[in-house]
């Protein structure tokens, strides 16, 4: 009893720690997996364990993706020498990202944000990373081949906007031109539900 119960103590705490899981909720995931289908456990087990092993987070844009082989660092779209390097279009979660590939309609790069500001964190650099960005912003001057658009795709939320001010002020410094999705994406909306003909819409607004 004391080895089963701390074992569900375990996966309650690393359930936790996954987004908008709480302690009650992990506490009830735990007990309900503990009680699933033995074989679908050990295929999610070696899920997680191909998962742990083949994933790679690109080096670039911050996207998750699949490795091709060990040595890859850079995924498909930062690797593609036919995507326009100058154009980066800055996103909240890989799903935008996704979403907005969709389309078929943007041409250039990405970076993925990881999160938006919360209006209740103090400390702004633990919910968006931009250190990789200005980084890259940074080189293309050094090397006089400058960034031309940052493309901020975010949520029509308080949060997006609040990141979007944030990271515009950040760039302010730098000289380059930073638009956001225009006329398209209703207030309130979330880019990864927004469908393609509305995200097409977006961008040719983008102001």
């Amino acid at each position: 009893m004391r080895n089963e119960e701390s074992l569900i103590i375990k996966l309650s705490n690393l359930l936790n720690k996954l987004p908008n899981i709480g302690p009650r909720q992990a506490k009830r995931l735990s007990y309900f997996l503990a009680r699933y289908d033995s074989k679908i456990l050990d295929e999610i087990a070696k899920l997680f364990w191909d998962i742990s092993k083949k994933i790679n987070i690109c080096e670039s844009c911050n996207f998750v993706f699949e490795k091709e082989n060990k040595n890859q660092k850079l995924c498909s779209i930062c690797g593609d020498a036919k995507r326009d390097k100058k154009i980066i279009c800055v996103v909240e979660k890989d799903t935008d990202l996704i979403s907005i590939e969709k389309t078929g309609k943007y041409k250039g790069v990405y970076y993925v944000l990881g999160g938006l500001i919360n209006t209740f964190e103090n400390d702004i650099d633990k919910s968006i990373d931009l250190k990789l960005l200005i980084s890259k912003i940074k080189k293309s001057l050094v090397d006089k081949d400058p960034i031309k658009e940052i493309v901020l795709a975010l949520n029509f939320t308080s949060e997006g906007y609040l990141t979007a001010n944030e990271i515009k002020d950040r760039l302010k410094p730098y000289g380059v031109k930073v638009t956001q999705l225009g006329i398209g994406l209703p207030v309130g909306s979330e880019v990864e539900f927004a469908d393609t003909e509305t995200l097409i819409e977006a961008f040719k607004n983008r102001n």
